[in-house]
């Protein structure tokens, strides 16, 4: 028993530790180190592990035999859940009901399909459903390439138009309503398969004038080798978001808003946090959602609109998808308003 005292000591060290470390990085900017950027979506999961695992010591420190062992890593799971459950909550853990379409919204539909794990057509009904102005995919199968997914959009009875690169090499796609894709233009992010900007074309089209540039992306796992890029593609997203103009970015940002260093990244906010769900998660649909990882996203700047609603789409969890969609309904400024009116 001594033994196993000594190293239950040596673990609750280390779980303090690492619960304290996890608490302080986004304050202290820690938050895009090696380990800390990978771990951070986790809060949510490891708290609800924590509170487990406190409910257990405490149960096992009644008997005198178990007390010696229990009695510190109960401290040390009673430390982490102090800490980071009243973060878990105030983020928000509400699913809201996606808002009813109503005139001068942008409805953007956004879904990591793992690929083929979710076919064409499945997305084109959703998108049917919501009504979407807007379908960011940031991992489409490229084998289905764009005639598969225009063809499912036209067996759903809702035309769209491809608004981003044909390249067959890109995973990201974008798609957009036909009276909207033409007022865009597409350019490269930095990775050019996994990230676009979609910038509104005013030059010779007025109709463009205040519509909201927008972004999609595919961030790499912030671990190992694709550590740089990860922090790439964040910093680009904050470069096009501290512009000045109005901006919406939707995608796969393998990242919860811990990593952002808070709920923005440049002048762009984010939409779940806006609405209290930031700590819905949406990776992976075989854990609940309060266990799940929130890295899909949808931030835009205060110039672009407001957020009516934003929605983690469970209804989908029975797709094969690994992800959730998200569904995030922007009423558009005035003048953006005037642009699709």
């Amino acid at each position: 028993m001594r033994r196993a005292t000594t190293w239950a000591r040596a673990l609750a060290v280390l779980i303090a530790a690492s619960g304290a470390v996890l608490f302080l990085a986004p304050m202290l900017g820690w938050e895009r180190w090696h380990l800390v950027a990978a771990t951070l979506p986790a809060r949510s999961g490891l708290t609800t592990a924590a509170v487990v695992g406190l409910l257990l010591t405490a149960g096992a420190s009644v008997r005198r035999s178990w007390r010696a062992p229990a009695i510190p890593l109960a401290a040390s799971l009673a430390l982490v859940t102090a800490l980071h459950a009243p973060v878990v909550i105030a983020r928000g853990t509400t699913t809201e009901p996606v808002a009813a379409p109503a005139p001068g919204q942008l409805r953007v539909l956004e879904w990591n399909t793992n690929g083929a794990l979710v076919t064409p057509d499945v997305v084109a009904q959703l998108a049917q459903e919501q009504q979407a102005d807007v379908v960011v995919l940031p991992q489409r199968a490229l084998k289905d390439g764009n005639w598969g997914f225009r063809r499912a959009f036209n067996r759903a009875g809702y035309p769209m138009k491809r608004a981003s690169a044909g390249d067959y090499r890109a995973q990201v796609s974008v798609w957009m309503t036909a009276d909207l894709a033409p007022h865009y233009r597409y350019a490269y992010g930095p990775d050019p398969e996994k990230s676009v900007a979609l910038i509104p074309v005013p030059a010779g089209d007025p109709d463009a004038v205040g519509l909201p540039a927008i972004l999609a992306l595919h961030a790499p796992w912030p671990v190992g080798s694709t550590m740089d890029a990860w922090r790439r593609d964040l910093d680009w997203v904050t470069d096009l978001c501290s512009t000045g103009s109005p901006v919406v970015v939707a995608g796969d940002f393998n990242a919860s808003i811990d990593d952002f260093g808070g709920a923005t990244l440049g002048n762009c906010i984010d939409a779940a946090w806006q609405r209290d769900g930031a700590s819905v998660g949406t990776w992976s649909t075989r854990l609940p959602t309060l266990l799940a990882m929130p890295i899909d996203h949808v931030l835009l700047t205060p110039s672009a609109g407001e957020v009516a609603s934003f929605t983690v789409l469970t209804d989908q969890d029975g797709s094969g998808a690994r992800h959730r969609p998200v569904m995030a309904v922007i009423t558009l400024s005035a003048t953006a308003q005037a642009a699709t009116g």
